[in-house]
C-alpha cells in the first residue's frame, strides 16, 4: 500500500510529479490569463473553540450512561444505509442544546441539503451555536445561501482555502492552481461535544438515497466517549487556521430582516412537504426511528487520525502531521489479512510493490474498488486500470462493485431477516466508502482514498478503533456481498477478466469492462496516456 514501507519510494516520485505538474499548469495560465485578486487579510480573525460543557446537556447525560462501566473505551455505530446517516443527523441536530460542528467537502443545495440547512437554523433559533467549516471548490450553496446562514446570530460559516475571485470563479481556480488545487475533503459533524459522526459522505441527496439517478455506497460512523474530544480538537483546529476564512469577509452582500424571515418560512414550508413526500415516508421507516434511537454500540480504543489544515497549502509539512504516516505503524504491523474498500483507488508502482510484499509474506490481501460502470470518476479509474494485470499477479485479490447490485434472492427482504451491513448498498451504487480492515482488530474508517491526491494533495479525517468484535463481523458480512455486488477479476493467458454471479446464481464471464460502451472505454484509454495521476 502507499502508506508505510513504501513511503520514501512513493513521495520521491509522486511529489515530484506533482510540484512539476502544479508549476507547470500555475505557469502557463498566469502567462494566459494575466493577474488575479486576492484573499482579504485574516489576521484579524475570531477564535472560537468547543464549548466544555457538553455532559450538562441531554446528549451528553444519555451519552454517560451509555458509557456507565466502560472505563475509557469509546463506542462505535456503523450508519450503513444513506437513510439511516440522514436521519441520525437530523435526529442529533434536533437534540442538540449547546453547539453544533459540521465540516464537508461537499454540501448540495438538494432536497437532503437544504432539509439539514433547515434543521440547523432551526436549532440556532433555539440558541445553538452553529459553526459551519466547508471546502470552498467543493461546496456549490453559493455565497448567497451561505452568507444568508452567516447572518443567524448563532451560526458562523466559513470557508477553508477559499477562491480569491467570487465572480470568476474558473479563472481563479486556472491563475491560483498550486493553492486551490489542495482541498480539505474531511467530513465530520459533532454535538454538543458529544456525539460525532466521521465517514465518507459529503451532504448531497446521492449520500443520502434520494437521488433518482444514482446512490453511493458508503460507511460513516457514530462515536461516543472519548474519540469525541479529539474530533472536535481536530475541528477546533481547522477552524481556527488562516486559511479558514468567515464567509462574510469575502462578500459585502447582506440582507434584510425581512428576507430573512421569507427564507425562514420557506424552510419550514419545506420541511412539512418533505415529511409528507416518498423520501419524508422512507425517512421515517427509518430503523434509527423505529427503535428510537436505541442502537447497539461496539466498544473498544479509537483514535482520531487527521491530516494538519497546514497540507492545504503550498509548502513543506512535517510528515509527521499527515495522515498516512499516523497509519504507518499499523499498516507495518499487518499480519495475516487486509481489506481495503475504496471507491478511487491508484496504487502506483510503488503501492503494487508494497502490495506484493505482502503476499509473499502470506498475508491473504483483497481490495474493493469501483468498476468502470460504476465509478463516477473516470480519469481515476483510468490510473487504476493500469496496475490490475500486476496486482493479480502477485495474488492480490481483486473485486470491482457493479452498478447494480441485488441481495440474490429475488425478493425484498424485511427489516428482521436483514444482516447488518457494513457498506450501504443500493439498485443503482456507486461505491463511495473508505473503509480499511486490518488483522481482525483494526478497522479504520473516514474520508481518505487510496489515491495520490488523498495521500500528498487534499487533507482527511478518519478513525482508528480497536476492536476485534466490530472489525471481524464488518470484514465477514463485506466479503460475502461481494458474490452479488461485485465482480471478481482474475487472469488468464496474462488477460483480465470479470466474474459476477447473477440472481440466479450463475457465473457471467467477461473479457473486457462489463457494462461500458466503447466509447467510454476508450476515453478511459486517453486518460490513462496523460501524465496526471499525480493528480488523481
Amino acid at each position: 500500500m502507499m502508506v508505510l514501507g513504501l513511503s520514501t519510494a512513493f513521495e520521491v516520485g509522486a511529489v515530484a510529479s506533482v510540484r512539476i505538474f502544479q508549476r507547470g499548469l500555475a505557469m502557463a495560465f498566469l502567462l494566459v490569463v494575466g493577474g488575479c485578486q486576492s484573499l482579504p487579510d485574516n489576521s484579524g480573525r475570531t477564535m472560537s473553540y468547543t464549548l466544555p460543557n457538553g455532559a450538562d446537556t441531554r446528549l451528553g447525560r444519555g451519552v454517560a450512561t451509555l458509557r456507565a462501566g466502560q472505563s475509557d473505551a469509546s463506542g462505535f455505530y456503523p450508519l450503513s444505509t444513506g437513510v439511516d446517516a440522514l436521519v441520525a443527523r437530523l435526529q442529533l441536530v434536533q437534540a442538540a442544546e449547546q453547539s453544533i460542528d459540521l465540516q464537508y467537502y461537499i454540501w448540495h443545495r438538494d432536497k437532503t441539503g437544504r432539509l439539514l440547512a433547515a434543521y440547523l437554523l432551526d436549532a440556532a433559533d433555539r440558541g445553538v451555536r452553529v459553526r459551519i467549516l466547508l471546502d470552498d471548490m467543493g461546496s456549490p450553496l453559493g455565497d448567497e445561501s451561505l452568507l444568508m446562514l452567516d447572518q443567524h446570530p448563532n451560526v458562523e460559516v466559513r470557508l477553508f482555502n477559499p477562491l480569491s475571485n467570487r465572480v470568476q470563479r474558473f479563472w481563479s481556480m486556472l491563475t491560483e492552481f498550486s493553492r486551490v488545487n489542495r482541498r480539505m475533503h474531511n467530513k465530520s459533524f459533532t454535538v454538543d461535544n458529544s456525539i460525532a459522526i466521521v465517514g465518507g459522505r459529503n451532504i448531497g441527496n446521492e449520500y443520502f438515497a434520494a437521488h433518482n439517478d444514482v446512490a453511493f455506497a458508503d460507511l460513516d460512523l457514530a462515536v461516543i466517549g472519548p474519540v469525541v474530544d479529539q474530533v472536535s480538537d481536530g475541528f477546533d483546529q481547522y477552524w481556527n487556521h488562516g486559511a479558514s476564512y468567515a464567509v462574510s469577509s469575502l462578500s459585502s452582500h447582506t440582507f434584510t430582516g425581512m428576507e430573512l424571515n421569507a427564507v425562514r418560512e420557506q424552510m419550514k414550508t419545506f420541511i412539512e412537504e418533505t415529511r409528507q413526500d416518498e423520501y419524508g415516508g422512507r425517512l421515517l421507516e427509518s430503523d434509527l426511528v423505529k427503535n428510537k434511537g436505541a442502537v447497539d454500540w461496539f466498544w473498544g480504543a479509537g483514535q482520531v487520525l487527521y491530516d494538519h489544515p497546514d497540507k492545504a497549502l503550498p509548502g513543506e509539512v512535517d510528515d509527521s502531521r499527515y495522515l498516512r504516516s499516523q497509519l504507518s505503524d499499523v499498516f507495518a504491523g499487518v499480519s495475516s489479512r487486509l481489506l481495503l474498500v475504496s471507491p478511487y483507488f491508484v496504487p502506483g508502482e510503488a503501492g503494487v510493490d508494497y502490495f506484493t510484499s505482502l503476499a509473499q509474506r502470506g498475508v491473504q490481501v483483497t481490495i474493493v474498488t469501483n468498476s468502470l460502470a460504476a465509478t463516477d470518476v473516470g480519469a481515476v479509474h483510468s490510473g487504476y486500470a493500469k496496475y490490475r494485470k500486476a496486482l493479480l499477479s502477485a495474488g492480490i485479490r481483486l473485486y470491482e462493485v457493479r452498478p447494480k447490485v441485488a441481495n440474490g434472492s429475488g425478493k425484498k427482504q424485511s427489516n428482521e431477516d436483514k444482516p447488518r451491513q457494513y457498506i450501504g448498498s443500493s439498485a443503482k451504487a456507486s461505491l463511495h466508502a473508505k473503509a480499511f480492515f486490518i488483522d481482525g482488530r483494526y478497522t479504520f474508517v473516514g474520508s481518505m482514498n487510496l489515491d495520490p491526491r488523498s495521500f500528498l494533495i487534499n487533507t482527511e479525517i478518519g478513525i482508528l478503533l480497536d476492536s476485534a468484535q466490530f472489525t471481524s463481523l464488518a470484514q465477514k458480512q463485506i466479503l460475502a456481498s461481494l458474490s452479488h455486488n461485485a465482480y471478481e477479476l482474475s487472469l488468464e493467458e496474462g488477460d483480465v477478466l470479470w466474474t459476477a454471479r447473477t440472481d440466479t446464481g450463475t457465473r457471467e464471464v467477461f473479457d473486457s469492462e462489463p457494462m461500458v460502451s466503447g466509447w467510454r472505454h476508450l476515453g478511459v484509454w486517453f486518460m490513462g496516456l496523460l501524465p496526471i495521476e499525480s493528480q488523481l
